[in-house]
């Protein structure tokens, strides 16, 4: 076997766990002596002259390249060695939508620590979070310069790249991601959508909110749908449906003042009478704009580094929610604006979580270290980086074994030999699953790329073949055909892409039936012109 299968899956297991949880679980700074490949030399744009803070730029801009247990680690010790030594200063003040948030919220820890200029490795985690939302942005919205196009490329992009999964109950203490996890394994709720919408507008200079419909009896919002703010309005996204809320004409995004106007608007989103649109014209009296930030978009860490960023490094790491509810408030029908509570209660949750469900989480990204030509080809792929001898596809490629090589695995003998003789078998089970795993997360990856190079026929053969035949009822089996639509319906085939849509079964199913009657319709119209 390749040497890049031969990690033991608890040690690599324990490591990802302090990496995901480094705030909740980690002392003051953190530091590693580990070792890793010799970082690039400083860039000449980065507006800065000390090399350790040009190093860590660097080094975020080239994930793929690095162990990620070793080279966050180095990133955060780095931060911490240049502000030591440097004592840099920046012009920051608390939000001042801060001191709304409920009491439990605001005592979290790493809320007390808003001005606290030590670097852990959850912040390694955002930046790095970050460089993937500007890189990825940067080329979904291709050649787009309107504020709504820019915003549909986005969107589009969102949906096709997020698995839509089921709710989870809002109260309950189970796991859920931060938006650099959502991007790594690909799926995610309507919400953890929303979320990933929001901030690659941010990085475009895009205002995105999430509007929800308030209670009449004073209790939580309900979360409807996220709403770019541009020109005085807010052009309407439903990242449930996986659509924009469409103009009368089939042709633009609605916005919140067309919808409030005229119900039949949204009834047009009903697919029957047992299946409407949960929204109803009443219901936008009463409309809130949920307003995101996180802690450490918040942090006067961030607005340290985000000041020294310059050039093709620039990327935004800092929110202003307060300014932004100031703005939309006076939008027509909002009735109020506040921040937002889910990523602040993301981070509650992981403060409640046992040490087992702990570890159960970090298994979910036990794989790409497991195999790490999966989180290179990973990393590659949001940069856009598709092809060359080091480009996405070839180590995605390499994440693919054939499955002889796959059922003939045995643990090297320099490992086995530390392992108990009666855990071989368990740790070689193990590790045959988690190759199998990233064969697939391979397999639809690939299937996304050659879709984004417009490589149709090699798309289809990725999603039909590679996926839904190769593993029936898989983990991208929802993805897949979604994905596959999109590909007939690039490819002028509109019936294949129609018949798909018809027959889901996924939790974006309202939302593709949608699609194939609006597309049916589309393609009436063109055949009788």
């Amino acid at each position: 076997m390749n040497s890049r299968f031969n990690r033991r899956p608890a040690i690599v297991c324990a490591a990802l766990t302090a990496a995901l949880f480094g705030w909740i679980l980690l002392a003051p700074g953190c530091k590693s002596d580990t070792k890793t490949r010799r970082a690039r030399g400083p860039s000449s744009e980065v507006d800065v002259s000390d090399a350790l803070f040009a190093s860590v730029v660097d080094n975020l801009d080239h994930l793929e390249e690095f162990d990620v247990n070793q080279i966050m680690p180095q990133i955060c010790d780095r931060l911490n060695q240049w502000y030591r030594q440097d004592k840099p200063q920046v012009d920051w003040q608390m939000d001042p939508l801060v001191p709304q948030l409920p009491e439990e919220l605001q005592e979290l820890r790493i809320m007390t620590a808003l001005d606290d200029m030590r670097f852990r490795l959850p912040d390694a985690w955002y930046l790095q979070e970050a460089v993937w939302l500007r890189d990825i942005s940067n080329s979904a919205r291709a050649d787009k310069f309107d504020d709504v196009e820019v915003a549909e490329s986005l969107f589009d992009w969102t949906v096709r790249n997020i698995q839509l999964e089921s709710e989870v109950d809002p109260d309950s203490q189970m796991y859920r991601h931060q938006p650099f996890e959502t991007l790594l394994v690909g799926r995610g709720d309507a919400l953890a959508r929303a979320w990933t919408f929001m901030l690659l507008a941010r990085q475009q200079g895009l205002d995105v909110v999430l509007l929800a419909i308030a209670d009449e009896e004073g209790g939580k919002p309900r979360p409807w749908l996220p709403a770019l703010v541009s020109g005085g309005e807010l052009y309407l996204f439903d990242s449930r449906l996986g659509l924009p809320i469409r103009t009368a004409d089939g042709q633009g995004v609605a916005t919140l003042s067309q919808v409030a106007a005229d119900e039949q608007w949204l009834r047009a989103l009903d697919l029957d009478e047992e299946h409407r649109y949960p929204v109803a014209a009443e219901d936008l009296k009463r409309v809130v704009a949920l307003v995101e930030a996180t802690p450490h978009s918040l942090s006067r860490r961030m607005a340290l580094i985000e000041s020294r960023l310059a050039g093709e490094h620039k990327m935004v790491l800092v929110s202003h929610p307060g300014d932004l509810a100031e703005r939309v408030k006076e939008l027509p029908h909002v009735s109020d604006a506040r921040l937002w509570q889910r990523p602040f209660e993301v981070w509650r949750s992981r403060t409640n979580l046992s040490r087992e469900q702990i570890e159960a989480a970090a298994r979910e990204m036990l794989v790409f270290s497991a195999v790490p030509s999966l989180m290179s080809g990973r990393a590659l792929s949001f940069e856009g980086a598709y092809d060359g001898k080091e480009g996405a596809k070839v180590n995605l490629l390499n994440a693919r074994p054939s499955d002889a090589t796959i059922e003939s695995f045995r643990l090297p003998d320099r490992i086995a030999r530390n392992i108990k003789r009666e855990e071989i078998s368990h740790q070689e089970a193990a590790r045959i699953v988690l190759l199998r795993l990233a064969k697939q997360h391979a397999s639809y990856w690939l299937g996304l790329i050659c879709y984004e190079q417009e490589l149709y026929p090699a798309a289809v053969d990725y999603f039909q073949t590679r996926t839904l035949e190769a593993t029936p009822n898989g983990p991208w089996t929802f993805g897949a055909e979604y994905n596959l639509g999109r590909t007939y319906e690039a490819m002028g085939q509109p019936q294949k892409a129609i018949a798909l849509y018809e027959a889901d079964r996924s939790p974006q199913r309202h939302g593709n039936k949608l699609r194939a009657r609006w597309l049916a319709q589309q393609t009436a119209r063109a055949q009788s012109e």
